[in-house]
């Protein structure tokens, strides 16, 4: 397990560096998921940092964010065209969707579709963007048998369709050759509903392990929704995982 990590925020930075005088490359990081509650709070984390953020959603009229750094478009993470026409150029691409699809099947999945647009796109590439994308946490017991033993779902139901695709999602990118990184979340996500907006309590701390799941004191496996986010935008500025799945938790 590698030690805890702590944001800094650039201006901080700076200003104990006493070099407030020279500028810093500014990241432009494409967020697909931007409407939804775990990709809203990466488009904040990044503008807050002075990114560039392109959020993307079939409907880009849900993206509400007052930031000058901030262009929202309309595009769909399973279409390669509009995959590669949005992120071209682009330093990195945070992918943060999930769901069903065709026939309840995980390989239909967003999330397992997405990691297979990704590599389409970027395979053979030299410099091409760094990919994160949201995995799932069941995907740390290690095997399809040992997430199915944990799982109170049944193949075929749709709970299991959407954890099974993010372990199609992990098994692309471990296939891939392309700057991948897949950030795994803990078992729970504090301040996240289904049903209501994420409620954040922002730390800008979290440890990481790429071995299993990071527990706290009290053997909890556990992070804030914003913290996740944290990560997410630390991982797109400062890579350490590339060609990696990495869990983070306090």
């Amino acid at each position: 397990m590698r030690h805890a990590i702590r944001h800094i925020p650039y201006v901080a930075l700076m200003l104990v560096a006493g070099l407030t005088s020279m500028s810093l490359r500014a990241e432009t990081i494409v967020v697909y998921g931007a409407s939804g509650p775990i990709g809203g709070l990466i488009v904040k984390e990044a503008l807050s940092r002075g990114d560039m953020v392109i959020g993307v959603s079939r409907d880009a009229s849900k993206l509400k964010f007052e930031n000058k750094n901030f262009k929202a478009v309309s595009g769909d993470v399973t279409d390669l065209a509009s995959f590669k026409s949005i992120t071209t150029g682009v330093d990195a691409v945070i992918i943060s969707v999930g769901g069903v699809g065709k026939d309840n099947e995980p390989e239909h999945t967003p999330q397992a579709q997405a990691a297979k647009i990704a590599v389409q796109a970027f395979e053979g590439m030299s410099n091409s963007p760094h990919v994160i994308q949201i995995g799932g946490a069941t995907t740390l017991y290690g095997t399809k048998e040992a997430m199915v033993a944990h799982l109170p779902f049944p193949p075929g139901s749709v709970p299991y369709a959407m954890i099974m695709g993010h372990l199609d999602e992990l098994q692309t990118y471990r296939a891939s050759k392309i700057r991948w990184t897949v950030l795994t979340p803990p078992l729970k996500i504090e301040g996240h509903s289904v049903n209501a907006p994420p409620v954040a309590h922002r730390t800008g701390k979290y440890r990481t392990s790429t071995t299993g799941f990071v527990k706290d004191a009290h053997g909890e496996s556990r992070v804030d929704i914003a913290d996740l986010a944290v990560a997410a935008v630390d991982e797109a500025e400062h890579p350490h995982f590339i060609g990696e799945r990495f869990t983070i938790g306090y």
